[in-house]
Protein backbone atom coordinates (compact mmCIF):
# COMPACT_ATOMS: atom_id res chain seq x y z
CA UNK A 1 0.00 0.00 0.00
CA UNK A 2 2.87 2.37 0.80
CA UNK A 3 4.54 1.67 -2.54
CA UNK A 4 1.31 2.40 -4.37
CA UNK A 5 0.39 5.53 -2.41
CA UNK A 6 3.85 7.07 -2.02
CA UNK A 7 3.78 9.11 -5.28
CA UNK A 8 0.41 10.64 -4.36
CA UNK A 9 1.41 11.28 -0.74
CA UNK A 10 4.63 13.04 -1.78
CA UNK A 11 2.64 15.49 -3.88
CA UNK A 12 0.83 18.45 -2.34
CA UNK A 13 -2.86 18.00 -3.08
CA UNK A 14 -6.22 18.39 -1.38
CA UNK A 15 -6.76 14.64 -1.19
CA UNK A 16 -3.51 14.06 0.74
CA UNK A 17 -5.26 13.90 4.12
CA UNK A 18 -7.77 11.34 2.87
CA UNK A 19 -5.00 9.20 1.39
CA UNK A 20 -3.00 9.41 4.63
CA UNK A 21 -6.00 8.15 6.59
CA UNK A 22 -6.43 5.39 4.02
CA UNK A 23 -2.79 4.33 4.47
CA UNK A 24 -3.00 4.41 8.28
CA UNK A 25 -6.13 2.25 8.30
CA UNK A 26 -4.50 -0.19 5.86
CA UNK A 27 -1.49 -0.59 8.17
CA UNK A 28 -3.66 -0.84 11.30
CA UNK A 29 -5.73 -3.71 9.87
CA UNK A 30 -2.96 -6.36 10.08
CA UNK A 31 -1.45 -4.83 13.24
CA UNK A 32 -4.64 -5.00 15.28
CA UNK A 33 -5.70 -8.34 13.85
CA UNK A 34 -2.49 -9.65 15.42
CA UNK A 35 -4.12 -9.04 18.82
CA UNK A 36 -6.17 -12.17 18.18
CA UNK A 37 -2.93 -14.20 18.10
CA UNK A 38 -1.75 -13.13 21.57
CA UNK A 39 -2.64 -16.37 23.31
CA UNK A 40 -1.12 -19.80 23.24
CA UNK A 41 -2.16 -23.43 23.33
CA UNK A 42 -2.35 -23.52 27.12
CA UNK A 43 -3.72 -20.01 27.72
CA UNK A 44 -6.76 -19.68 29.94
CA UNK A 45 -10.05 -19.35 28.06
CA UNK A 46 -10.62 -15.93 29.63
CA UNK A 47 -7.32 -14.69 28.16
CA UNK A 48 -8.12 -16.09 24.73
CA UNK A 49 -11.60 -14.57 24.77
CA UNK A 50 -10.21 -11.18 25.82
CA UNK A 51 -7.92 -10.96 22.80
CA UNK A 52 -10.58 -12.39 20.53
CA UNK A 53 -12.91 -9.56 21.46
CA UNK A 54 -10.13 -7.09 20.79
CA UNK A 55 -10.14 -8.41 17.23
CA UNK A 56 -13.90 -8.07 16.99
CA UNK A 57 -14.03 -4.51 18.29
CA UNK A 58 -10.72 -2.87 17.45
CA UNK A 59 -10.17 -4.65 14.16
CA UNK A 60 -13.65 -5.05 12.72
CA UNK A 61 -15.53 -2.19 14.38
CA UNK A 62 -12.50 0.08 14.51
CA UNK A 63 -9.95 0.08 11.75
CA UNK A 64 -11.80 -2.03 9.21
CA UNK A 65 -14.78 0.31 9.53
CA UNK A 66 -12.45 3.28 9.05
CA UNK A 67 -10.97 1.59 5.99
CA UNK A 68 -14.42 0.98 4.52
CA UNK A 69 -15.51 4.56 5.16
CA UNK A 70 -12.37 6.06 3.64
CA UNK A 71 -12.48 3.79 0.59
CA UNK A 72 -16.09 4.63 -0.21
CA UNK A 73 -15.51 8.35 0.39
CA UNK A 74 -12.40 8.32 -1.80
CA UNK A 75 -14.13 6.50 -4.65
CA UNK A 76 -17.03 8.94 -4.50
CA UNK A 77 -14.58 11.82 -4.87
CA UNK A 78 -13.10 10.11 -7.93
CA UNK A 79 -16.59 9.79 -9.35
CA UNK A 80 -17.02 13.54 -8.71
CA UNK A 81 -20.07 12.92 -6.55
CA UNK A 82 -18.72 14.62 -3.44
CA UNK A 83 -15.94 17.12 -2.83
CA UNK A 84 -12.66 15.89 -1.38
CA UNK A 85 -12.88 18.34 1.53
CA UNK A 86 -16.34 17.07 2.45
CA UNK A 87 -15.21 13.45 2.17
CA UNK A 88 -12.17 14.11 4.40
CA UNK A 89 -14.26 15.75 7.12
CA UNK A 90 -16.79 12.92 7.05
CA UNK A 91 -14.03 10.30 7.20
CA UNK A 92 -12.32 11.98 10.16
CA UNK A 93 -15.62 12.31 12.02
CA UNK A 94 -16.45 8.68 11.33
CA UNK A 95 -12.98 7.63 12.46
CA UNK A 96 -13.38 9.41 15.79
CA UNK A 97 -16.70 7.74 16.55
CA UNK A 98 -15.61 4.33 15.26
CA UNK A 99 -12.47 4.25 17.39
CA UNK A 100 -14.14 5.60 20.53
CA UNK A 101 -17.02 3.17 20.06
CA UNK A 102 -14.64 0.30 19.40
CA UNK A 103 -12.36 0.84 22.39
CA UNK A 104 -14.96 1.76 25.01
CA UNK A 105 -17.51 -0.49 23.34
CA UNK A 106 -15.30 -3.47 24.21
CA UNK A 107 -16.50 -3.15 27.80
CA UNK A 108 -19.92 -4.61 27.11
CA UNK A 109 -18.27 -7.98 26.48
CA UNK A 110 -16.83 -8.04 29.99
CA UNK A 111 -20.20 -8.87 31.57
CA UNK A 112 -19.23 -12.27 32.89
CA UNK A 113 -15.87 -11.00 34.16
CA UNK A 114 -17.57 -9.24 37.07
CA UNK A 115 -17.34 -5.77 35.56
CA UNK A 116 -19.44 -3.08 37.24
CA UNK A 117 -22.77 -2.05 35.66
CA UNK A 118 -21.49 1.48 34.95
CA UNK A 119 -18.64 0.18 32.78
CA UNK A 120 -20.91 -2.25 30.95
CA UNK A 121 -23.42 0.55 30.30
CA UNK A 122 -20.66 2.72 28.85
CA UNK A 123 -19.70 -0.14 26.57
CA UNK A 124 -23.25 -0.60 25.33
CA UNK A 125 -23.78 3.14 24.78
CA UNK A 126 -20.56 3.73 22.88
CA UNK A 127 -21.09 0.63 20.81
CA UNK A 128 -24.49 2.04 19.83
CA UNK A 129 -22.83 5.35 18.81
CA UNK A 130 -21.34 3.54 15.84
CA UNK A 131 -24.73 3.74 14.14
CA UNK A 132 -24.30 7.52 13.74
CA UNK A 133 -21.49 7.59 11.13
CA UNK A 134 -22.98 4.57 9.41
CA UNK A 135 -26.18 6.54 8.93
CA UNK A 136 -24.19 9.43 7.51
CA UNK A 137 -22.40 7.12 5.10
CA UNK A 138 -25.76 5.70 4.06
CA UNK A 139 -27.07 9.18 3.39
CA UNK A 140 -24.03 10.02 1.27
CA UNK A 141 -24.43 6.75 -0.64
CA UNK A 142 -28.10 7.45 -1.27
CA UNK A 143 -27.32 10.93 -2.53
CA UNK A 144 -24.65 9.47 -4.81
CA UNK A 145 -27.13 6.94 -6.15
CA UNK A 146 -29.61 9.73 -6.81
CA UNK A 147 -26.95 11.58 -8.77
CA UNK A 148 -26.18 8.48 -10.79
CA UNK A 149 -29.13 9.30 -13.05
CA UNK A 150 -28.01 11.00 -16.28
CA UNK A 151 -27.59 14.64 -15.36
CA UNK A 152 -25.48 17.56 -16.43
CA UNK A 153 -23.14 16.95 -13.54
CA UNK A 154 -22.37 13.29 -14.09
CA UNK A 155 -23.97 11.77 -17.23
CA UNK A 156 -21.39 8.97 -17.30
CA UNK A 157 -21.95 7.78 -13.72
CA UNK A 158 -24.48 5.20 -14.94
CA UNK A 159 -21.50 3.05 -15.99
CA UNK A 160 -20.67 2.67 -12.29
CA UNK A 161 -24.27 2.02 -11.30
CA UNK A 162 -23.74 -1.46 -9.82
CA UNK A 163 -20.59 -0.71 -7.83
CA UNK A 164 -22.54 2.20 -6.30
CA UNK A 165 -25.49 -0.10 -5.61
CA UNK A 166 -23.21 -2.44 -3.69
CA UNK A 167 -21.84 0.53 -1.71
CA UNK A 168 -25.42 1.51 -0.88
CA UNK A 169 -25.98 -2.05 0.33
CA UNK A 170 -22.90 -1.65 2.55
CA UNK A 171 -24.47 1.40 4.19
CA UNK A 172 -27.83 -0.35 4.60
CA UNK A 173 -26.39 -3.47 6.24
CA UNK A 174 -24.08 -1.31 8.33
CA UNK A 175 -27.07 0.35 9.93
CA UNK A 176 -29.27 -2.76 10.14
CA UNK A 177 -26.75 -5.55 10.72
CA UNK A 178 -24.03 -3.79 12.68
CA UNK A 179 -26.24 -1.13 14.26
CA UNK A 180 -29.72 -2.52 14.93
CA UNK A 181 -28.92 -6.21 15.37
CA UNK A 182 -25.65 -5.38 17.11
CA UNK A 183 -27.31 -3.20 19.71
CA UNK A 184 -30.01 -5.85 20.15
CA UNK A 185 -27.47 -8.08 21.92
CA UNK A 186 -25.28 -5.38 23.56
CA UNK A 187 -27.14 -4.00 26.63
CA UNK A 188 -26.38 -5.74 29.96
CA UNK A 189 -29.84 -7.31 30.31
CA UNK A 190 -29.55 -8.69 26.76
CA UNK A 191 -26.10 -10.08 27.49
CA UNK A 192 -27.40 -11.86 30.58
CA UNK A 193 -30.17 -13.70 28.73
CA UNK A 194 -29.01 -13.80 25.08
CA UNK A 195 -25.25 -14.43 25.17
CA UNK A 196 -24.42 -17.41 22.95
CA UNK A 197 -27.89 -17.76 21.41
CA UNK A 198 -28.90 -17.46 17.75
CA UNK A 199 -29.41 -13.72 18.08
CA UNK A 200 -25.62 -13.44 17.83
CA UNK A 201 -25.38 -15.12 14.37
CA UNK A 202 -28.10 -12.73 13.18
CA UNK A 203 -25.74 -9.86 13.95
CA UNK A 204 -22.76 -11.80 12.59
CA UNK A 205 -24.32 -12.69 9.23
CA UNK A 206 -25.78 -9.28 8.49
CA UNK A 207 -22.73 -7.35 9.68
CA UNK A 208 -20.03 -9.57 8.20
CA UNK A 209 -21.32 -10.36 4.73
CA UNK A 210 -23.79 -7.50 4.62
CA UNK A 211 -21.02 -4.95 5.21
CA UNK A 212 -17.68 -6.45 4.20
CA UNK A 213 -19.01 -8.94 1.69
CA UNK A 214 -20.92 -6.24 -0.15
CA UNK A 215 -17.93 -3.91 0.14
CA UNK A 216 -15.65 -6.54 -1.37
CA UNK A 217 -18.04 -7.14 -4.27
CA UNK A 218 -18.45 -3.40 -4.84
CA UNK A 219 -14.69 -2.81 -4.89
CA UNK A 220 -14.26 -5.78 -7.23
CA UNK A 221 -16.78 -4.35 -9.69
CA UNK A 222 -15.24 -0.88 -9.42
CA UNK A 223 -11.80 -2.23 -10.33
CA UNK A 224 -13.18 -4.42 -13.12
CA UNK A 225 -15.03 -1.43 -14.54
CA UNK A 226 -11.84 0.64 -14.57
CA UNK A 227 -9.82 -2.11 -16.28
CA UNK A 228 -11.86 -1.87 -19.47
CA UNK A 229 -13.87 1.36 -19.42
CA UNK A 230 -14.52 1.41 -23.17
CA UNK A 231 -16.99 -1.48 -23.23
CA UNK A 232 -20.53 -1.62 -21.87
CA UNK A 233 -21.57 -4.30 -19.40
CA UNK A 234 -24.70 -6.37 -19.71
CA UNK A 235 -26.80 -5.41 -16.70
CA UNK A 236 -28.98 -8.51 -16.31
CA UNK A 237 -26.56 -10.77 -14.44
CA UNK A 238 -25.49 -8.04 -12.03
CA UNK A 239 -29.11 -7.11 -11.34
CA UNK A 240 -29.97 -10.72 -10.51
CA UNK A 241 -26.84 -11.17 -8.41
CA UNK A 242 -27.35 -7.98 -6.39
CA UNK A 243 -30.98 -8.57 -5.51
CA UNK A 244 -30.59 -12.32 -4.91
CA UNK A 245 -27.67 -11.76 -2.53
CA UNK A 246 -29.52 -9.10 -0.56
CA UNK A 247 -32.92 -10.78 -0.47
CA UNK A 248 -31.30 -14.13 0.29
CA UNK A 249 -29.62 -12.57 3.31
CA UNK A 250 -32.88 -10.90 4.36
CA UNK A 251 -34.91 -14.11 4.03
CA UNK A 252 -32.48 -16.31 5.96
CA UNK A 253 -32.49 -13.78 8.80
CA UNK A 254 -36.20 -12.92 8.95
CA UNK A 255 -37.62 -16.40 8.34
CA UNK A 256 -35.10 -18.50 10.26
CA UNK A 257 -32.25 -17.12 12.36
CA UNK A 258 -34.07 -14.21 14.00
CA UNK A 259 -37.17 -16.23 15.02
CA UNK A 260 -34.93 -19.02 16.35
CA UNK A 261 -32.90 -16.49 18.33
CA UNK A 262 -35.96 -14.74 19.75
CA UNK A 263 -37.57 -18.03 20.79
CA UNK A 264 -34.32 -19.03 22.44
CA UNK A 265 -34.20 -15.66 24.25
CA UNK A 266 -37.75 -16.21 25.53
CA UNK A 267 -36.85 -19.72 26.69
CA UNK A 268 -33.76 -18.34 28.41
CA UNK A 269 -35.83 -15.73 30.26
CA UNK A 270 -38.47 -18.26 31.27
CA UNK A 271 -36.32 -21.25 32.22
CA UNK A 272 -32.65 -20.41 31.77
CA UNK A 273 -29.89 -20.42 29.17
CA UNK A 274 -29.25 -24.12 29.77
CA UNK A 275 -32.75 -24.90 28.48
CA UNK A 276 -32.56 -22.48 25.52
CA UNK A 277 -29.47 -24.32 24.29
CA UNK A 278 -30.59 -27.84 25.17
CA UNK A 279 -31.33 -30.56 22.65
CA UNK A 280 -34.84 -30.85 24.07
CA UNK A 281 -35.66 -27.30 23.01
CA UNK A 282 -33.54 -26.99 19.86
CA UNK A 283 -34.83 -30.28 18.41
CA UNK A 284 -38.52 -29.46 18.95
CA UNK A 285 -40.83 -29.42 15.93
CA UNK A 286 -41.13 -25.63 15.85
CA UNK A 287 -37.37 -25.07 15.97
CA UNK A 288 -36.73 -27.73 13.34
CA UNK A 289 -39.28 -26.09 11.03
CA UNK A 290 -37.68 -22.68 11.53
CA UNK A 291 -34.26 -24.08 10.69
CA UNK A 292 -35.61 -25.52 7.45
CA UNK A 293 -37.15 -22.13 6.68
CA UNK A 294 -33.64 -20.88 6.06
CA UNK A 295 -33.31 -22.98 2.88
CA UNK A 296 -35.12 -20.54 0.51
CA UNK A 297 -32.88 -17.69 1.60
CA UNK A 298 -29.78 -19.86 1.26
CA UNK A 299 -30.80 -20.87 -2.26
CA UNK A 300 -31.35 -17.25 -3.28
CA UNK A 301 -28.03 -16.25 -1.75
CA UNK A 302 -26.08 -19.08 -3.39
CA UNK A 303 -27.70 -18.32 -6.74
CA UNK A 304 -26.70 -14.67 -6.45
CA UNK A 305 -23.11 -15.65 -5.69
CA UNK A 306 -23.02 -18.07 -8.65
CA UNK A 307 -24.45 -15.45 -11.03
CA UNK A 308 -21.86 -12.92 -9.82
CA UNK A 309 -19.07 -15.43 -10.55
CA UNK A 310 -20.62 -16.10 -13.97
CA UNK A 311 -20.64 -12.38 -14.75
CA UNK A 312 -16.97 -11.95 -13.75
CA UNK A 313 -16.03 -14.97 -15.85
CA UNK A 314 -17.91 -13.35 -18.72
CA UNK A 315 -15.60 -10.35 -18.53
CA UNK A 316 -12.81 -12.73 -19.49
CA UNK A 317 -14.69 -14.68 -22.16
CA UNK A 318 -16.60 -11.65 -23.44
CA UNK A 319 -20.18 -12.79 -22.84
CA UNK A 320 -20.74 -10.10 -20.17
CA UNK A 321 -20.14 -7.27 -22.64
CA UNK A 322 -22.52 -5.72 -25.09
CA UNK A 323 -21.52 -5.40 -28.74
CA UNK A 324 -21.31 -1.60 -28.54
CA UNK A 325 -17.73 -0.50 -27.92
CA UNK A 326 -15.66 2.57 -27.24
CA UNK A 327 -18.30 4.51 -25.35
CA UNK A 328 -17.30 7.99 -24.27
CA UNK A 329 -17.07 7.84 -20.49
CA UNK A 330 -15.63 11.34 -20.12
CA UNK A 331 -18.00 13.99 -21.57
CA UNK A 332 -17.30 17.71 -21.18
CA UNK A 333 -17.05 18.80 -17.58
CA UNK A 334 -19.75 21.05 -16.13
CA UNK A 335 -18.91 24.68 -15.54
CA UNK A 336 -18.36 24.13 -11.81
CA UNK A 337 -15.51 21.71 -12.56
CA UNK A 338 -13.90 23.27 -15.62
CA UNK A 339 -11.38 25.16 -13.54
CA UNK A 340 -10.32 21.85 -11.91
CA UNK A 341 -9.77 20.03 -15.20
CA UNK A 342 -5.94 20.40 -15.26
CA UNK A 343 -5.68 19.10 -11.69
CA UNK A 344 -8.03 16.19 -12.42
CA UNK A 345 -6.06 15.31 -15.52
CA UNK A 346 -2.84 15.33 -13.50
CA UNK A 347 -4.25 12.79 -11.07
Amino acid sequence: MWASLKPALMRESEDRALLTLFLISSIAIPLFYAAGLMYGQRSHLVTAEYWRWWVVHLWVEGFFEVFATVVIAFLFTRLRLIEIRTATKAALFSTTIFLSGGIIGTFHHLYFAGTTPAVISLGAIFSAFEVVPLTLVGYEAWESLRLSQPTKRAPWIANYKWPIYFFVAVAFWNMVGAGLFGFLINPPVALYYMQGLNTTPVHGHTALFGVYGMLGLGLTLFCLRALNPGRTWKQGALRISFWFLNFGLIFMVIFSMLPVGLLQAWASIERGTWYARSAEFMQSDVMSTLRWMRVPGDILFATGAAVFAWFVLGLVTGHSYRDQKDIDLDPPLPDSLKERKPALAGR
